[in-house]
């Protein structure tokens, strides 16, 4: 499945059309269910999933505890920073909610890269972008509570949607699951988040209504 409608600012486009015919023409287009693993965490890269729709969440298992650390969405690589050093991903991707992911063949990536100057740049543009903000999210995440955690996870929310208002793609437990705390705890925040006029709740929307106040509490909570 080729999509040829791509938009002039996505990958696709800093590619040249031998490149992008022979990518796109050799790539898997992969449907997961909510729930499913795309990548999973200790295995060795073979392929370059790039996520063309849907949601995924990144996520860092250490000691049996398992914190998810970003939150990704339509038109994203998954792991590209991990996809040429040949070593095991740091990290699982699990789909949020139903996803589409193209499966590139690493070998066809490769050459467009040694092959088209304009595509090597972008690629190590995203790689360098998506490294550092995965690195900020990690080293914030030690230090947080459950509270800085759950604010984390709606700002990454509010990001991926580009909205202070939206709806969220999982329930309480799931909530749970995604930044590692219990139901309790994040009914909890969420209801004192709310008490504190920072956000506004009515079963899966949220609004959020204090921006700096939020922002303050996932960097130091």
């Amino acid at each position: 499945m080729i999509n040829k409608n791509f938009d002039e600012n996505s990958w696709y486009s800093f590619l040249d059309e031998e490149n992008r015919t022979k990518i796109l023409s050799n790539s898997t287009v992969v449907d997961y269910n909510k729930g499913e693993t795309i990548i999973k965490q200790g295995i060795a890269p073979k392929q370059i999933p790039f996520l063309e729709k849907g949601m995924v969440k990144l996520t860092s298992t250490n000691n049996n505890r398992t914190t998810t650390f970003k939150i990704i969405a339509d038109n994203t690589f998954i792991g590209l920073m991990c996809a040429f050093v040949k070593k095991k991903f740091d990290f699982s991707a699990i789909a949020i909610i139903p996803s589409t992911v193209r499966m590139i063949d690493r070998s066809l990536f490769e050459e467009a890269i040694r092959t088209n100057g304009k595509f090597a740049v972008h690629v190590v543009h995203e790689m360098s972008l998506t490294t550092n903000m995965i690195v900020t999210e990690l080293i914030q995440l030690n230090h947080k509570n459950a509270d800085g955690a759950i604010c984390t996870i709606l700002l990454e929310l509010s990001i991926v949607f580009k909205s202070k208002t939206f709806q969220l793609p999982f329930n309480r437990i799931e909530f749970a699951n995604t930044v590692g705390y219990s139901k309790e705890s994040v009914i909890t925040c969420l209801s004192s988040l709310q008490e504190q006029g920072i956000i506004k709740v009515s079963g899966k929307a949220v609004e959020i209504i204090d921006l700096n106040r939020l922002e303050k509490i996932a960097a130091y909570g």
